[in-house]
């Protein structure tokens, strides 16, 4: 089990793309969960100088979080990470997806649970009917 994060900056919020930027930026130095955290704690305080006080912060290189945030890679990895998003039907945020089932839109811890339940039952179901653990990902994703 794991979690994977993608980013999806908005176009209608003016500095999504550049926030995004700094989280893959701080990715770069093991630090994105916090990046991120720190960008949705200061939501209104999004201009270059705020992400690099972030990244002094959270005791990032802030040489190397400044050379990372003007590398055009970086931004070609969130681009394409928005790309993907787009292609797999995300026009909002947040949306997650729990083995291909999504959720959009902010929602209690209750929402999550619900899901994982059912994935888990649904597996546990296939594994009952005799299909291999190895199988049993792909099958539920067939069945949906």
């Amino acid at each position: 089990m794991g979690v994977v994060l993608k980013h999806m900056p908005l176009r209608s919020h003016r500095k999504a793309e550049i926030a995004a930027i700094a989280a893959q930026a701080a990715h770069r130095q093991g630090k994105a969960w916090e990046m991120h955290k720190k960008l949705f704690e200061n939501r209104r305080a999004l201009d270059r100088a705020d992400l690099e006080k972030y990244a002094e912060q959270l005791g990032l290189d802030v040489a190397k979080f400044k050379t990372d945030m003007d590398d055009p890679t970086v931004k070609a990895e969130v681009l394409a990470d928005q790309k993907a998003a787009i292609a797999a039907g995300v026009r909002s945020t947040p949306t997650c997806y729990i083995n291909g089932q999504p959720i959009r839109g902010a929602q209690p811890f209750a929402a999550f649970a619900a899901v994982v339940e059912a994935e888990l039952a649904m597996a546990n179901e296939l594994i009952k009917s005799g299909t291999p653990l190895a199988e049993v990902h792909e099958k539920s994703a067939k069945a949906k």
